[in-house]
């Protein structure tokens, strides 16, 4: 019968050829002098055709190791570092699944027997050395194979698999984040937060390569603290993922939803400041901006050619607009470059490690404020009050003003609302925050649009520039396009803000 233990590890993949190298290469020379071990693995991944372990957060193993069997049964934790395992070793594979230990586990596992069938499985050649590093004892080990699933229909997905895991065997975790930073330094790897069963299963995507966000991890039984650390870790998965389509695949919606995540951080550190003395979810605010502003150009020339050139009567100017289309993508395939080159770079890689470091080991708790230790439905409505008030004393400042610009810093004042709603909005019923998501989603359409439009002349100048005297008229059609969509647009916005404030605030419902 196997016995529980705290799993803590990270993952990492990249390019199958820079994986392979690692154990050659000199930097494992280093840290792991006395070399590795290889090994071959073949894993069989169970679950209902309906996901209900998954859905428990559990996943059921069966590997082969040489001529033993060994299942395995790991169980979601508080982050995505760390999960509980049980390991039990099986004489033969008619006796799976055998009980773990855990009668929890066991009751789950014991009543779904009937119906559980391989989902997905892995084939690797693992190379594996144990390094000692700042007092801990970790696990280095590189995985280089194939993962496959399989859906309902018996449709076989399949993709190459090669991926570096550190795990923690002794010693302090941060040292596993100390080291993760240094392989990112000296390694073209990038983090990962997915299990292989995930991966596996993810190569059946039916909505395209760009993953969706999964619903929030934040629950009423949380505490300020748990909130703040389930959604740096629920951010750091989710950049991690989107690197992928990003780099890879160049997908436009990919670095729009980078850009997302990075400045739903940058709120997140704004919500809960008041609460912290540490500078630590400050530094990665501040590194989330600037990184966001690198991705910001590539973002504005996809939205320019795949919205705003297109919406333009080509039958005037045709001639003109092509030329301007053509510089345009040539400006378009240079932000991207750009995009990809932060992306990429082992700066990047560091700062997901310490995102997902902040999430997981939480440091900044030690000395936060009393407020932190409140129950999160305790902290949200006045998070959000805060939040609110502010958008409704900007609102204020310029209404009735007819300037567009002056008019910004209300969208501004919108967006650092519209993300702690949508943190603490699952706290409460769909019921309740419908009709008030819509009707700030009205408002925000309102001002993205008119964003959209003084954005697209910005860029219509910027790719006309030096082109000549029918590139200037190109630009200058699509300049008054945009302003006269600008001023639709703001003709909704005073309509859309009344029907806002009239709007009850879901997380005051039920109140006196």
């Amino acid at each position: 019968m196997g016995a529980g233990r705290t799993e803590f590890e990270l993952k990492f993949t990249g390019a199958p050829a820079d994986v392979a190298a690692l154990p050659a290469s000199d930097f494992l020379a280093a840290v792991a002098p006395s070399g590795g071990t290889w090994e071959r693995l073949s894993s069989t991944y169970f679950d209902t055709a309906d996901g209900a372990l998954a859905a428990q957060g559990l996943s059921l193993r069966l590997r082969e190791e040489g001529a033993d069997f060994i299942q395995a049964v790991k169980a979601r934790g508080a982050h995505r570092a760390e999960r509980m395992e049980y390991e039990t070793s099986i004489l033969r594979a008619a006796d799976f699944p055998a009980p773990t230990g855990d009668a929890e586990v066991d009751a789950v596992i014991g009543g779904l027997t009937g119906a559980l069938l391989p989902v997905a499985g892995t084939t690797v050649d693992r190379w594996f050395a144990v390094v000692r590093f700042r007092g801990a004892d970790i696990e280095f080990a590189v995985d280089l194979g194939r993962s496959e699933s399989r859906d309902r229909e018996g449709k076989i997905f399949a993709g190459p698999l090669a991926e570096v895991e550190l795990e923690l065997l002794s010693g302090d975790p941060t040292a596993v984040f100390d080291f993760a930073r240094l392989l990112a330094a000296n390694a073209q790897l990038r983090l990962r937060a997915e299990s292989k069963l995930e991966a596996a299963l993810a190569l059946q995507a039916t909505e395209g390569p760009t993953p969706r966000r999964k619903k929030g991890a934040i629950a009423s039984e949380m505490t300020g603290a748990d909130a703040l650390a389930a959604a740096l870790t629920e951010g750091a998965a989710r950049m991690a993922a989107l690197q992928a389509p990003l780099v890879d695949l160049r997908r436009p919606e990919a670095v729009h939803q980078m850009r997302v995540e990075l400045r739903r951080l940058r709120a997140i550190e704004r919500v809960f400041r008041r609460y912290l003395r540490s500078s630590e979810i400050a530094g990665l605010a501040a590194r989330a901006k600037l990184i966001a502003a690198t991705l910001g150009p590539a973002r504005d020339w996809d939205v320019f050619l795949a919205e705003t050139v297109p919406a333009i009567d080509a039958d005037y100017a045709a001639d003109t607009l092509k030329g301007l289309k053509v510089r345009s993508e040539i400006l378009r395939a240079q932000a991207w470059a750009r995009a990809v080159a932060a992306i990429t770079d082992s700066a990047f890689a560091r700062f997901l490690i310490d995102v997902t470091e902040a999430g997981a080991l939480q440091a900044w708790r030690k000395d936060a404020r009393a407020g932190l230790a409140l129950p999160v439905r305790e902290v949200a409505p006045r998070i959000l009050d805060r939040s609110l008030k502010k958008a409704v004393k900007t609102a204020a400042a310029v209404k009735g003003v007819e300037d567009l610009a002056a008019r910004h810093p209300l969208r501004i004042a919108l967006k650092k609302l519209r993300y702690p709603v949508q943190l603490f909005g699952r706290l409460y019923p769909k019921a309740a925050r419908k009709d008030y998501m819509a009707a700030l989603s009205a408002l925000q359409d309102a001002f993205g649009a008119i964003n959209d439009a003084v954005t697209a002349q910005h860029l219509a100048d910027e790719a006309a520039a030096n082109g000549g005297e029918g590139a200037m008229r190109a630009a200058g059609f699509i300049s008054g396009y945009g302003a006269a969509h600008a001023r639709e647009a703001a003709k909704a916005i005073d309509a859309a803000f009344d029907a806002f404030e009239k709007t009850e605030p879901f997380w005051r419902q039920g109140k006196d």
